[in-house]
């Protein structure tokens, strides 16, 4: 997670969410607080939907939004109205004192939409905001164009402006780190085009300890790719092999022998009779996993396996098909098992009845197939699973050539390297 963004409603999360979504990130927006994000989020937007409470119940809003989010190293946004609509003084200091910060810089503008920042003004098409329609909201009315008036309603903290000269003539950081000195404090910086932006921006990213940046969209989309988009980082593949084919042996075969992953042995009778088989397997595979390494957990290494499902059947008093599905089952609480222990860069899951247990384990609702591997051999992701969006290659257990796995393999780190 890279950066969090606290919005007051549901379309003012989306569009600024939208600004750092174009330069990469994974962003996502919460309908609510205690939405958990997935586990590939960059961006997490958080609409408390506070605009029209009152100012007490938005700062209250705001502050637990936030409470989880106290980190020194992420950045933290605080979406608001251009024409400062709703409870900009009761928000800005929540979330200044909620995120630990100590310094709340404004930067409100749009220029691209007419809203800029002169003087301290805001202004909409080059008309101060008291004089235009925003001044008679049916919800949240606007009395004063001066941004420090506007906050100073709803918030005691000191509020300081910089005006345009400042911000054109290299002067902006230094001026910050003044503002440093008293603190909290709260920032007004005006801003006439999206270069103003960039540079409240670079100045805001370049302090040694990071603000609470307060804007719109247009300062969101000043901000550069590397204030919102995490590293992306080439996780490895867990490869479930539950069916009993030749095919399938030797496609595993042949990426051991290449040492392009390593395996776990999963042994049948033992995961059918003693459940803290799916702990111990879940602790071995999670291992190499937290290693980088790719992992194919099997339960098959010979023909001899397939030989042995009578005896199976009559251990435990059921039919092959009964087997089969108890197996299966039983291999998809052991990839969520393994899931939650370890951070995984893909799926591959071979066989028909180990692919669906897989699927349903994890709680996914459908698969949506997005390209093809291989021949036949399609790769998508799990519809509202536990994996999120996390690549997941399927192939039926005696189909695909000899280098089908290994094909998959690099298929899905090549996913990687085109981010």
């Amino acid at each position: 997670m890279k950066m969090v963004v606290i919005a007051d409603d549901f379309t003012g999360a989306n569009d600024t969410g939208v600004q750092l979504a174009k330069k990469g990130a994974h962003t996502e927006v919460m309908l609510s607080a205690q939405q958990p994000p997935s586990r590939r989020a960059d961006v997490l937007v958080i609409n408390t939907e506070s605009r029209a409470l009152d100012a007490a119940a938005a700062a209250q809003a705001v502050q637990e939004a936030l409470a989880p989010w106290r980190q020194k190293d992420l950045l933290i946004y605080k979406k608001i109205d251009s024409t400062f609509r709703g409870n900009i003084g009761a928000e800005i200091e929540a979330a200044l004192l909620a995120s630990g910060r100590d310094l709340a810089l404004v930067a409100a503008a749009i220029p691209g939409a007419g809203r800029t920042t002169l003087h301290g003004e805001c202004l909409v098409d080059q008309t101060p905001l008291a004089q235009t329609e925003y001044a008679s909201d049916p919800r949240t009315p606007i009395v004063a164009s001066r941004i420090q008036q506007i906050v100073a309603q709803q918030s005691r903290l000191p509020v300081t402006e910089i005006p345009l000269a400042t911000v054109r003539g290299g002067a902006l950081s230094a001026q910050l780190r003044r503002c440093r000195q008293q603190t909290p404090v709260i920032v007004v910086i005006d801003a006439l085009t999206e270069g103003d932006l960039a540079v409240i921006a670079e100045a805001a990213l370049a302090l040694e300890a990071p603000p609470l940046l307060v804007g719109a969209a247009g300062l969101a989309a000043a901000l550069p790719a590397s204030a919102c988009v995490a590293a992306r980082q080439s996780l490895p593949v867990l490869t479930i092999a539950g069916s009993m084919s030749e095919a399938t042996r030797r496609q595993v075969e042949l990426a051991l022998r290449n040492r392009r992953a390593q395996a776990v042995e999963a042994d049948a009778a033992q995961l059918l009779r003693d459940e803290a088989s799916v702990d111990l397997l879940a602790k071995q595979a999670s291992a190499l996993l937290a290693d980088g390494r790719h992992c194919i957990v099997r339960t098959s290494r010979s023909m001899d396996d397939r030989r042995q499902v009578d005896a199976l059947c009559q251990q435990f008093q059921c039919s092959r098909a009964e087997l089969g599905e108890r197996l299966s089952r039983r291999l998809g609480e052991l990839t969520l098992a393994i899931t939650e222990r370890a951070r995984i860069g893909g799926l591959f899951l071979t066989g028909g009845d180990t692919a669906i247990a897989v699927a349903q384990a994890l709680g996914a609702q459908g698969y949506r197939i997005q390209q093809e591997a291989a021949p036949c051999i399609p790769c998508g992701c799990f519809i509202n699973s536990d994996l999120d969006d996390l690549p997941v290659i399927t192939k039926a257990g005696g189909f695909g050539s000899e280098n089908a796995l290994c094909d998959a393999l690099s298929f899905i780190e090549e996913m990687y390297c085109d981010h």
